[in-house]
């Protein structure tokens, strides 16, 4: 039977073709066609069933490899791009690396003769959090024991702390008047809009560390000699702790409704997207990660990173099954995502050599997995534990 990594270097070529794919088509947040175009295309080479029709994502798939009943391991895919900036978070990486473990696990796992399966679930739309809550609420992970993927960064960072996330656009209402004539008769509501904005503006002093609110005025009227009767900003909360997090957006809301009752207007509060939760770092799953990392000759590395105020989907996934989302360094220490100087990391040849490496990593945690099903037990009582 062949190891891990002697199939791995039989797929190189394929995980290499994906990668330059998608890297040379770039495609933003659900308009991802031609990516899921190829994914499909080198998983039915490999065997794997595939969900080609996500109801409500047009740009996701879930596609699947089983040697009957075991643990079953997931895989998360991304491959959106940022607007105007193609993959300058490194999404082609990730697909490539997520493909790539996929097929080499999958491959493993028929030769083994384990029972067990392999999925790998397509998520479009990371940049905006509405993939994998999408799937989520799809039913796409409820045959998915434990699920995992890794990002590339520039530095490595084991476990990461990510912030839950809620967006919402606040419209206030008023009544539409002449400036000039009779601006007695009319309500304001560009007042509201600004009541709210510099209301939060100083309730940001008493916010615990961590948090962050910001926000944009998406509309302030349509002329300057017209009252307002219409006045709207979006605004972002974060924090890292759940239960702080919904008091602080409990205060955002309530600040906008009385912004609105202290101007004489009324107020729309509508979520704008998806909720994103935090990352709920499976510990055990980790030190299966960490053992293949070192084996890989990758030790330079952080366990815990502090919260910087960034999130990702994969966080919701976390809630729901047990899961990682390490980040590992695949581009100089000066290169920050969506820069310019990611974008031109994300496709060198350091990080080409490092997505080998992390294939090989991601592959090696699944088949421990799947050969040792005890560990699936500990990996799922570690999960109860944090509730």
């Amino acid at each position: 039977m062949k190891t891990i990594q002697e199939i791995l270097e039989e797929k190189k070529a394929s995980i290499l073709e994906l990668e330059k794919f998608l890297y040379a088509n770039p495609e933003i947040e659900m308009e991802e066609y031609k990516a899921k175009e190829k994914f499909i295309e080198l998983l039915e080479k490999e065997g794997f069933e595939v969900e080609k029709d996500i109801e409500g994502l047009p740009t996701a798939f879930v596609a699947h490899k089983s040697n009957g009943e075991g643990p079953s391991i997931g895989i998360c895919a991304e491959y959106d791009a940022l607007p105007g900036l193609g993959h300058a978070c490194g999404h082609n990486l990730i697909g490539a690396m997520s493909y790539g473990a996929a097929a080499v696990l999958a491959e493993w796992l028929m030769q083994s003769g384990h029972k067990g399966s392999v999925y790998l679930l397509g998520t479009p739309a990371e940049e905006t959090g509405r993939g994998k809550p999408g799937m989520l609420k799809a039913g796409c992970f409820k045959n998915v024991d434990v699920a995992m993927m890794a990002h590339p960064m520039k530095s490595t960072t084991l476990m990461s702390k990510l912030v839950n996330l809620e967006g919402y656009d606040i419209t206030f209402h008023g009544r539409a008047m002449h400036a000039a004539e009779a601006p007695w008769n009319g309500v304001n509501a560009l007042d509201a809009a600004a009541i709210f904005y510099n209301a939060v503006a100083m309730l940001r002093q008493q916010l615990r560390d961590g948090s962050r609110v910001h926000m944009i005025v998406t509309d302030g009227g349509d002329a300057v000699n017209i009252i307002p009767e219409r006045a709207a900003l979006r605004v972002e909360i974060r924090h890292s702790d759940f239960k702080y997090f919904r008091e602080l957006v409990n205060k955002v809301l309530a600040v906008a409704e009385q912004a609105a009752k202290a101007a004489g207007c009324t107020v729309d509060i509508e979520m704008f997207e998806p909720p994103i939760y935090c990352m709920k770092n499976n510990k055990p799953m980790i030190e299966l990660f960490k053992r293949h990392m070192l084996d890989a000759g990758i030790t330079e590395y952080v366990e815990e990173a502090a919260t910087g105020g960034g999130c990702t989907d994969m966080g919701n996934v976390s809630q729901e099954v047990p899961s990682i989302h390490p980040w590992m360094k695949m581009a100089r220490p000066t290169s920050d995502g969506h820069t310019l100087e990611f974008l031109e990391d994300a496709d060198s040849p350091y990080a080409i050599e490092q997505m080998y490496k992390v294939v090989g990593c991601l592959a090696e945690t699944g088949a421990d997995i799947i050969a040792e099903p005890k560990l699936l037990d500990g990996t799922k009582a570690a999960f109860a534990a944090e509730d």
